[in-house]
């Protein structure tokens, strides 16, 4: 899969009031490199290239989304390949990433080293989602001088200028241009910022492993999906796995590979490695704090192990043709805050690829999405497995002719 070129030429609202913002206060002026982090457009990214020029400056892209990094690959490629762009993410590999307790590395997901980032002009980022994401995301920046953070003014909330001034002594709010403004953090704290690294939620659970109970420590990591929860979707996924086991829907022996698509904070791959203790397994996501999330989870419930790979990866790019006997997948559905039933296209075109004949996809989806069609289209006969008043879990095999 050919990773999609951006529209620098086009910024959002969003866009716009950053680099306003960054205009007016001459953020962009002066020396040091430019961090940028989370261009959904990639007007950010272009902005900054312009400030720094050619005088040996460099804008340091950071995204915790390897399509994202990849997008900017693929709109910036004679900038990066001259060095004026950054992206550290896409120097580690997928199986290489910083571990999810940093232990001896200030490194975090987005391979961005924070010393590294002291001697920086400015920072221009975009808001994420949550609130955890926002502070691991900060203590990236801590260093940085001025950091320019927008989103849409629906989606902001009081509690993130409080996250800005635990790295940023001065924390001000812009006056909005349209639906959109940003928050101006300023003044960083240095050695009386806290804390250092992120925060890691855990939870401790019980999960049915062929009728048996089994412990498992769930933990989550900057924004991924669920935090350190147990999603109501996953464990009705998990649930209908599980009496397939009882019944002999599904026979442990018979499975050699499976993979969790979209791992998220590692639940379904916990499970996985439980049940099927012999089988190889590759929990994979586009999210680096879901790779994180995941392989702390597995460290946490003592089922990390030789055979066992967390990789970081679009739509399991990476992962062989034909290799897999049991994929299972609970899709995103919603594009920031809007639902998008497309969004599962790709991912079941990936797991119909990665399946060998034979081979079966578990899914759970909101129910009023009703992607049976879509799974039948792209995978194969489908099976109804279990169903509540939110969520609908579907099987589909792989025509062996």
């Amino acid at each position: 899969m050919q990773p999609t070129a951006l529209a620098p030429d086009s910024p959002d609202q969003t866009d716009r009031v950053i680099l306003r913002e960054a205009e007016e206060i001459g953020a962009l002026a002066g020396t040091g490199d430019v961090v940028v982090l989370g261009d959904a457009t990639g007007a950010l990214v272009r902005a900054a290239l312009e400030a720094v020029g050619d005088g040996g400056d460099r804008v340091i892209a950071l995204d915790m989304s390897r399509g994202a990094l990849e997008a900017l690959a693929a709109t910036f490629g004679p900038e990066r390949d001259g060095g004026r762009l950054v992206l550290p993410g896409l120097d580690l590999q997928g199986l290489d990433l910083p571990g999810p307790d940093l232990q001896g590395s200030d490194l975090q997901g987005s391979g961005a080293d924070p010393d590294a980032l002291a001697d920086a002009r400015c920072a221009l980022m975009r808001l994420p989602k949550s609130l955890a994401a926002l502070q691991a995301r900060m203590l990236e920046l801590r260093a940085v001088p001025v950091v320019i953070a927008g989103g849409r003014v629906k989606h902001m909330t009081r509690s993130q200028n409080d996250v800005l001034a635990t790295t940023h002594r001065e924390v001000r709010a812009t006056r909005g241009l349209g639906k959109s403004r940003a928050l101006v953090a300023s003044g960083p704290r240095g050695e009386q910022a806290a804390p250092t690294r992120p925060a890691v939620a855990a939870h401790e659970l019980e999960i049915r492993v062929a009728g048996a109970s089994r412990p498992v420590s769930l933990r989550g990591i900057g924004g991924v999906f669920g935090g350190a929860s147990a999603d109501a979707g996953s464990l009705l996924l998990l649930d209908a796995l599980d009496a397939a086991l009882l019944d002999g829907s599904l026979e442990p022996a018979a499975i050699e590979s499976a993979v969790d698509l979209g791992c998220g904070n590692g639940l379904l791959t916990a499970w996985l490695a439980h049940a099927l203790p012999q089988a190889r397994l590759r929990a994979s996501d586009d999210d680096a704090d879901a790779v994180a999330a995941t392989r702390a989870t597995l460290e946490a419930s003592g089922l990390a192990r030789e055979g066992v790979d967390v990789v970081w990866e679009v739509s399991l790019a990476d992962a062989a043709d034909a290799g897999a006997d049991l994929v299972v997948l609970n899709p995103p559905f919603h594009d920031g805050t809007a639902v998008d039933a497309t969004l599962v296209q790709e991912l079941l075109d990936a797991a119909g690829r990665v399946l060998r004949p034979g081979g079966q996809l578990w899914l759970v989806h909101n129910s009023l999405l009703r992607y049976r069609d879509e799974v039948a289209d792209r995978i194969g006969p489908v099976r109804q497995r279990a169903r509540d008043r939110r969520f609908t879990v579907l099987s589909a095999e792989v025509p062996t002719v």
